[in-house]
């Protein structure tokens, strides 16, 4: 009986072992493991920066449920689905980590391109100036140009045959206008009565010369001071009302005087019945020799 009761507890304890080692039930782990990977596969940026985190956490999470499904150990299972968790968990991070990288990428980018584009559009409008001024350069070049008398060779060709033109009229053009200056001495006259100081010099003479006849001794020398400064008075005033204060001065006079020097004679001619022109440094003849197309020849 007794050997029959060991037995029995040896089974038990067997039984109670073997369901201690196996998969007791459905472990909340795996639930949150699924949760965690399913969040991560609904994000784009997951996607797009961290598969291989996603993969990794995935493929941990299907070995779980493997191992679950097999009868494993409940503590292996556990810890499949706790790291698979973990996992998709870190696939989030990477990927919101990566994205913001990428976005501080792209802003620089950005940055630079604008700079870039900036600059770019300064050397266009510095090249648009510089094209510009080109251009006016150019034209300013070609308005001279046409500007410009166009120069003959007038000299005779070898047997080039000769005619002569009757001139028709001739117009001798001279230079511009030349300033002349020149000093000459003015009169100034400043119209305001004032003393007539050699009046009253000759007056005063007179009058000591009169004075010192009156009279002898202390007399005759009171007599010649009373005379000369009278005859001063009455010099100074002769004709004080009638004259201003005179003098003179030099003034500088310019004018514009025409030059009589002849810059060119204005030549023109008829040959065949069509009018020509010609600038000649000397006063031509009644004729001046052509060719045949009525270009001048010296």
């Amino acid at each position: 009986m007794f050997g029959k009761s060991a037995t029995f507890a040896v089974a038990l304890a067997m039984l109670a072992a073997s369901g201690c080692a196996s998969f007791p039930g459905r472990d909340p782990a795996l639930d949150d493991a699924r949760l965690s990977l399913d969040a991560a596969r609904r994000n784009p940026q997951v996607a797009m920066y961290a598969s291989a985190e996603f993969d990794q956490a995935a493929a941990t999470l299907r070995q779980a449920d493997d191992l679950a499904a097999k009868g494993g150990q409940y503590n292996d299972v556990h810890q499949l689905a706790v790291l698979a968790n973990q996992r998709a968990a870190t696939a989030q991070d990477v990927a919101r980590l990566r994205s913001e990288q990428a976005a501080l990428v792209a802003q620089r980018t950005a940055a630079d391109a604008r700079m870039q584009a900036d600059v770019t559009q300064r050397q266009a409008a510095a090249a648009q100036l510089q094209a510009a001024e080109a251009q006016r350069q150019a034209d300013q070049a070609q308005r001279l140009a046409a500007a410009a008398p166009t120069a003959y060779d007038y000299r005779r060709r070898e047997n080039e045959p000769l005619y002569e033109a009757p001139v028709t009229l001739v117009r001798a053009v001279v230079g511009p206008p030349q300033q002349r200056c020149w000093v000459e001495r003015q009169v100034v006259d400043t119209g305001a009565p004032g003393i007539n100081v050699p009046g009253a010099v000759v007056g005063g003479v007179v009058g000591g010369i009169l004075g010192h006849q009156i009279g002898s001794g202390r007399g005759q020398d009171l007599a010649t001071g009373i005379g000369a400064a009278s005859g001063a008075v009455v010099g100074a005033n002769v004709g004080r009302d009638a004259a201003g204060t005179v003098y003179t001065q030099d003034v500088q006079r310019c004018a514009n005087v025409s030059t009589a020097a002849v810059d060119y004679w204005d030549v023109t001619y008829n040959f065949r019945g069509y009018e020509h022109h010609v600038q000649t440094t000397s006063p031509p003849g009644r004729t001046i020799l052509v060719n045949g197309q009525g270009e001048p020849r010296v």
